[in-house]
C-alpha cells in the first residue's frame, strides 16, 4: 500500500487518503465499506467520469469548484476525524 506524503508530513488527511483501501473494498463487494472510507471521492468519482464523457473536457471554472469542493473536503474530514 502507498503511504499518502501529505498525511505524513502534517498527520491530516488528505482529501483522498483512504482512497486505495476504498478501491480494494469495492473490488471485494463491500460497498458500505468503501463509502465510509472515503464518502466524497465515493460519490464522486463517477459524477466526474459522467461528466468527462458526456463534455469531453473540464473548463477551468469546473476544474476550480473540483479543487474547492476538495479542499472543503479535506478540511471537513480532519475536523470530524474520519
Amino acid at each position: 500500500m502507498f503511504i499518502c506524503p501529505f498525511h505524513l508530513l502534517t498527520g491530516y488527511n488528505c482529501p483522498f487518503c483512504g482512497a486505495q483501501r476504498m478501491v480494494l473494498a469495492l473490488l471485494q463487494g463491500q460497498i458500505a465499506e468503501a463509502f465510509w472510507l472515503n464518502p466524497a471521492l465515493m460519490i464522486g468519482a463517477p459524477i466526474l467520469g459522467l461528466w468527462c464523457l458526456w463534455k469531453r473536457d473540464i473548463s477551468s471554472q469546473a476544474a476550480l469548484v473540483i479543487l474547492i469542493i476538495s479542499i472543503i473536503w479535506g478540511i471537513i474530514r480532519n475536523l470530524l476525524q474520519l
